[in-house]
């Protein structure tokens, strides 16, 4: 049964709350650009879709197991589609929109003790079915088993393997990502082994398939999922990868033409979006500062999600759970986090960008900044800590695009964040200061 909820906007006209106290969940486009979301609350499947302005109507989708995660979502003719994963990798559900209902269906069966799924990625086909990557991989002997698979009108799932033999060995069970070149089927997939990262783009031909590499080097393992898609005859694919040798874990975004090449877009973050637009493609992870970076104990993170495109680099405020580009141009956004989701929504790139510094002057902290392309308007700092609530130590008046603070505190071991909220679509834009003031 669907409940329609009303819901206040936060700081601006199109900033609005979808899921109260749900921390994390996948939004996606229909071709009209209408929004819904998918999140996992308790042991419940959850697809809530805007219906107007302040208003989103959410709907039980499945049962799932406690502690499952939606793993990746799309919207067709016939409605969602959403893969959820078991708290344990061990299983793997597709549940999409029927006509009298929805179906859930089993993707991979049932498993040996020892084996474990990857992170599965979904596209669908010209005919709104599901498309499916995923690998199995045993954890006792590091073998893995590239699987497509897609499933029919009827809910038939066809799998056939990929790769065979255990290959790729990995450390961690691999992420794949299907990917249409028109009516044939590539998929990408990442994996790390014995201090060596790679990522192939396996395509069939005649009836087997070969694999061609992306990108490769010394690395540890992909760390969360591969995300991959075609624009203008252009592959892209975008992932993490864990570097523990070098000491970072950047985002990684590779195209091939006729050639690969790859690049590192962010020095440490978790990858959580990727978008191809006509003006090149946005990637959206989230940077973090952890309490060791504090030389703190404890295990919870500050989080700011940030957007690629080229050389620009715009952050926000808190987690960024689902990036997409609306028909029209404009750019859909949800943040995730304690406050629960919250859905925004621009006409356009976004461009914002933050600046944070700040210094140690004795008799306090001065913490200075800018906001790029906004002359007037007021930001406000926080100080935060990792595991703690953050406290609002300012609230201060933009001068020609630039801010200055001075914090009296005594207290260390804490940085700063200055969060500008754009008055016209609520979306919170900020500049996380990732170490404590000089």
């Amino acid at each position: 049964m669907a409940s329609v909820v009303a819901l206040v906007a936060v700081g601006g006209a199109s900033a609005e709350v979808v899921a109260p106290g749900v921390q994390d969940g996948l939004l996606a486009l229909n071709a009209k650009g209408s929004p819904s979301v998918a999140f996992v609350r308790g042991s419940n499947l959850v697809v809530a879709s805007r219906s107007a302005p302040k208003r989103w109507a959410q709907v039980r989708a499945a049962a799932v197991s406690p502690g499952s995660n939606v793993m990746a979502f799309e919207i067709g003719a016939a409605g969602p589609v959403v893969l959820v994963q078991s708290n344990d990798a061990r299983e793997i559900l597709l549940v999409r929109r029927r006509s009298i209902g929805w179906q859930t269906i089993d993707l991979a069966g049932k498993l040996p003790p020892q084996v474990q799924l990857g992170w599965p990625g979904l596209t669908l086909d010209r005919r709104g079915l599901p498309v499916i990557g995923y690998t199995r991989w045993n954890s006792s002997t590091l073998y893995s088993r590239l699987l497509l698979a897609r499933v029919d009108a009827k809910g038939r799932v066809n799998a056939r393997s990929i790769t065979s033999e255990g290959f790729p060995q990995s450390l961690v069970p691999p992420p794949a990502a299907p990917v249409l070149f028109g009516s044939r089927v590539h998929v990408i997939e990442s994996y790390g082994y014995r201090g060596v990262l790679a990522t192939y783009e396996w395509m069939p031909q005649r009836r087997t398939w070969i694999g061609i590499g992306l990108d490769a080097g010394l690395g540890d393992f992909p760390v969360g999922p591969v995300l991959a898609g075609l624009s203008r005859g252009v592959l892209h694919a975008a992932w993490t990868e864990s570097l523990d040798y070098f000491g970072g874990t950047p985002v990684t975004l590779a195209m091939r033409r006729r050639v690969a090449s790859s690049q590192f877009v962010l020095d440490r973050a978790l990858t959580t979006g990727l978008a191809l637009p006509a003006s090149g493609p946005e990637v959206a992870a989230n940077e973090w500062v952890a309490p060791d970076d504090l030389g703190l104990a404890g295990t919870e993170n500050l989080w700011a999600g940030t957007i690629v495109h080229g050389r620009t680099q715009v952050q926000l405020d808190g987690w960024l759970a689902g990036f997409a580009v609306a028909p029209r141009g404009g750019r859909d956004l949800l943040l995730g986090g304690k406050a629960g989701l919250r859905w925004f929504r621009s006409p356009r790139r976004l461009v914002t960008r933050m600046s944070i510094e700040a210094t140690d002057e004795g008799g306090g902290i001065a913490v200075r900044g800018s906001v790029l392309g906004v002359a007037k308007g007021t930001v406000t700092i926080y100080r935060e800590r990792p595991g703690e609530r953050r406290r609002p130590v300012g609230r201060v008046a933009l001068n020609g695009g630039s801010f200055s603070f001075v914090d009296r505190s005594s207290t260390r071991s804490f940085v700063y964040r200055a969060v500008y909220i754009d008055p016209a679509t609520g979306i919170p834009y900020a500049a996380l200061l990732r170490r404590p003031a000089d």
